[in-house]
């Protein structure tokens, strides 16, 4: 059980706990029969995007975990001039979210050497990331989607596999109202509007699953429990501007949680890695070193009591097929 596929639940800077999962699951001294030390297939949502693109672009779990731990989350509230409530402010009336995003983008497409989904591909894995279309109210999977869509109106129909990773991850973790939006124009609709995956699919731990046959290795699901709502500058923005961006915030909050928990089954439950996040929040990106180091710690817990329990003849995926 040394290969297996991975995807991983959005939760903000929450997702420091996944990383630290990831570390214990490629603990082979720790767990001598039941360790992973090749992600083949990956998938994520917002927070989870990261760590399953950072992954698939050739990073170990050691790495994955060090870059998130290192990160200071605080760069990529890039409010603009005027800081939290002006800057923000403005950009919450013209671009619909308190932050430009491009600061994350930058900085993630160097963490990755700027892949393309071409080059992950070309290294034998596969990605998969969730983003919303909220203008078609529908789900993305990306790369598979982006052929629909042009990047303007007069710009050619967008290759996926050279689309840029980073962007596509930008794309996923589009937290509304804390993130600008992304638009892109839909060759059938025209202009559309791209949010955070959460919306529709904050687990789609079912991605990999296929009905014609047994999986040869097992899909792992990495799911973040409890935290907060908010924190940090949508907490203050929220306060600002009164109900409406705070009921639409409860609203994404509940959308994120709500149809993954329903669909919650016996499939689900036996390949998925449950990791406490506390009470730590999705956008609390002033971390202490303290939550830092308890996030990690919380994710290497969690791994540790799945891995002790977890057999192989237990598995199924969502259409009632064992490994083979």
């Amino acid at each position: 059980m040394h290969r297996a596929d991975g995807v991983f639940q959005g939760g903000g800077v929450k997702g420091l706990a996944l990383a630290g999962a990831l570390v214990e699951f490629a603990d082979s001294a720790a767990h001598p029969q039941n360790y992973v030390e090749d992600w083949v297939q990956l998938a994520g949502t917002s927070a989870g995007a990261i760590v399953a693109a950072y992954l698939a672009c050739g990073h170990s779990a050691a790495e994955t975990a060090a870059l998130i731990e290192r990160t200071d989350f605080t760069q990529f509230e890039d409010w603009g001039a005027g800081g939290e409530l002006l800057g923000g402010g403005i950009n919450m009336i013209r671009k619909h979210g308190l932050a430009h995003g491009q600061a994350f983008r930058d900085w993630f497409r160097r963490q990755i050497d700027d892949k393309t989904f071409g080059d992950v591909h070309a290294a034998n894995r596969k990605l998969k990331l969730i983003a919303t279309d909220i203008s078609r109210r529908e789900m993305l999977v990306l790369p598979d989607s982006l052929g629909n869509y042009r990047l303007s109106k007069d710009s050619p129909m967008i290759d996926p596999d050279t689309f840029s990773v980073a962007d596509a991850v930008r794309m996923s973790m589009s937290i509304p109202y804390f993130f600008q939006p992304i638009e892109l124009i839909h060759s059938e609709t025209g202009r559309s509007t791209i949010v955070d995956g959460g919306v529709l699919s904050n687990f789609p731990v079912w991605i990999f699953d296929a009905a014609d046959h047994d999986p040869l290795r097992p899909t792992f699901g990495f799911k973040l429990v409890g935290g907060k709502v908010g924190g940090g500058g949508l907490e203050h923005i929220t306060k600002a501007f009164g109900w409406p961006v705070a009921t639409g915030v409860d609203i994404f909050h509940t959308a994120s949680e709500a149809w993954d928990k329903y669909w919650v089954a016996h499939s689900t439950y036996v390949r998925t890695c449950a990791i406490s996040a506390g009470d730590i929040a999705t956008t609390e990106f002033n971390l202490s070193e303290e939550q830092k180091q308890w996030l990690l710690d919380s994710g290497k817990k969690a791994a540790a009591e799945f891995l002790d329990e977890w057999n192989s003849t237990d598995y199924i995926n969502s259409h009632h097929r064992g490994l083979a």
